[in-house]
């Protein structure tokens, strides 16, 4: 019995000793080394290659990292396989044999990690060929966004043969890569000939093109590819085809609302019967149209023409009533939410958009007062210093200068000087206008040399938001910007129909080109920024 006990003392102390071998030793540094390739089958440039199984091994223990997503194979095989990995070897087994005679890259990407830190493999990248010879042609180039000339970082670029039937909006690719952080690509070991070439941000990763969300770049003519192929810029585009679409029609006593499921860049309505002239704007969000009840206007039938920004039209013939209840969008009056500076504030020199209830004319000298507390610190002069817009329903003016020491004030407008085209004498809330600080704006102005004869010259905010736009002119100066970052884009009219002309949807020709400044643009308050030079 003693011996019996001694045996199972010991079988115990051995167990825990095996145990206590096997954990890992505590501290020390943290494993930071990514996996290397030590050896693969077949090996990378080999020829004659017969086999349904790739094998990679590495320097340690490895495993897939979403191989299925992050796994390259060009061209495209359509040849299901499996996975298998064993400690520090990993395997593809393919369903079918690969094509013969065919130039095969597999790029493994970030497919591939250790098994501790999960540090990725890098540069797992391998070309062979089941026939006698590596096909040599390569493409390369850079991926941009077209409208704010950024590199599109990771979009896939994709090549269908030019004479094969397969579509880019259907079919996955023949050949396939994926660009780097700057946008750059390089697709190699590419079988000579005629190729559409495309480039996507792919958001759904079945790498082809099936969602207008997602952006494509695209080539109108085939690209013949070869082993001396120039360089190629694609520019990415967002396509939009679907038309607005008129989601609701509201009826107050002095205006008719039409509201659509998007932004509205455009539209023209005019009534069926009748020359009536028709008041109407697109309301501050962009998204409806708002048409005024005036003496030469009392309702009827109108036909409104609807274009989002990408030229699409909606076209409905509308029965215009003014039958409803006052409109209860604004209340007298309200400063429209454009231009302002952070915080809500404006500088001097800047422009303010007040926003009026219904379209009135102006017969007072002094529409509208500035005060501080209940001292006037200075009253707006109509014409010379107040606009007012082809409704009727917006007044513009500029922010004077005004004592340093003052942060907020009243804007005031006189009821008796501000009288609307039809109905009773109205009555304006006292609005709140933030003062900022360092008050002044900034201007930017510069010379254009160039032998297109029409372009849109742009000023972008840093969200590259269209603040002004300017026609074709050998000068610009863009005056009262309010400090902060801005772009300058062109936009050029190369067939001079009078528009810059969007990307085509059936990739039959190209957009228009678009030039962008190199550098932004830094405005500062009371500063003109000068002689800044264009050439395109």
């Amino acid at each position: 019995m003693k011996l019996l006990k001694a045996l199972l003392y010991a079988g115990i102390l051995t167990t825990l000793a095996s145990c206590a071998s096997q954990s890992p030793p505590e501290g020390g540094p943290r494993d930071q080394t990514a996996p290397k390739l030590l050896n693969s089958t077949p090996k990378d440039q080999q020829l004659n290659v017969d086999t349904r199984t790739i094998t990679l091994e590495f320097d340690e223990e490895v495993q897939q990292n979403t191989l299925n997503k992050e796994l390259l194979i060009t061209p495209n095989i359509n040849n299901p396989y499996k996975v298998i990995s064993n400690r520090n070897v990993m395997t593809l087994e393919f369903e079918k044999p690969l094509q013969d005679s065919t130039t095969y890259t597999f790029n493994f990407r970030e497919g591939i990690t250790d098994i501790t830190e999960k540090n990725k493999a890098q540069g797992v990248k391998l070309s062979f060929s089941t026939g006698s010879f590596i096909d040599s042609s390569r493409v390369s180039g850079q991926v941009v966004n077209l409208m704010k000339q950024t590199p599109e970082k990771e979009a896939l670029v994709v090549l269908y043969q030019a004479d094969d039937t397969l579509s880019v909006r259907k079919n996955r690719p023949y050949y396939l890569t994926a660009a780097d952080e700057q946008g750059n690509f390089s697709l190699q070991n590419v079988k000579e000939g005629s190729y559409r070439m495309y480039a996507l941000v792919d958001k759904n990763n079945n790498s082809y093109y099936d969602s207008e969300e997602e952006r494509i770049a695209y080539l109108a003519n085939p690209i013949n590819i070869t082993p001396t192929t120039d360089s190629v810029t694609l520019q990415t585009v967002r396509l939009d085809t679907k038309k607005p679409i008129l989601m609701s029609r509201t009826k107050n006593n002095d205006r008719f609302v039409a509201t659509y499921n998007e932004g509205i860049e455009k539209y023209t309505i005019k009534p069926v019967a009748g020359k009536d002239s028709l008041i109407s704007k697109i309301t501050t969000d962009g998204k409806a149209i708002e048409l005024f009840k005036t003496e030469q206007f009392g309702g009827g039938k109108a036909i409104l023409a609807a274009v989002d920004s990408s030229g699409n039209i909606a076209t409905d013939t509308l029965e215009i009533a003014f039958d409803g209840k006052p409109s209860t969008r604004i209340q007298g009056a309200g400063l429209k939410v454009i231009n302002k500076g952070q915080a809500g504030s404006y500088r001097v020199g800047q422009e303010i958009m007040v926003e009026l209830q219904t379209p009135v004319r102006i017969v007072g000298k002094s529409p509208i007062r500035l005060m501080s507390d209940t001292v006037v610190v200075q009253e707006i002069q109509y014409p010379e210093q107040v606009s007012l817009d082809r409704t009727n329903t917006e007044l513009r003016f500029n922010l004077p200068s005004i004592s340093n020491n003052i942060k907020q004030l009243l804007l005031v407008l006189d009821s008796t000087a501000i009288q609307p085209l039809q109905g009773q004498p109205l009555s304006f809330p006292q609005l709140q206008l933030a003062v900022a600080e360092g008050r002044g704006t900034g201007s930017i102005s510069g010379s254009i040399k160039t032998d297109f004869e029409a372009y849109t010259l742009q000023l972008l905010n840093s969200d590259y938001l269209v603040i002004e736009e300017r026609s074709a002119g050998k000068n610009f100066r863009f005056k009262n910007i309010a400090p902060g970052n801005y772009y300058l884009r062109v936009l050029v009219d190369e067939n001079k129909n009078g528009k810059w002309d969007r990307a085509d949807p059936e990739f039959k020709r190209p957009p228009e080109p678009v030039i962008l400044h190199p550098n932004m643009i830094e405005v500062r308050a009371n500063w003109e920024v000068e002689n800044l030079n264009l050439e395109f």
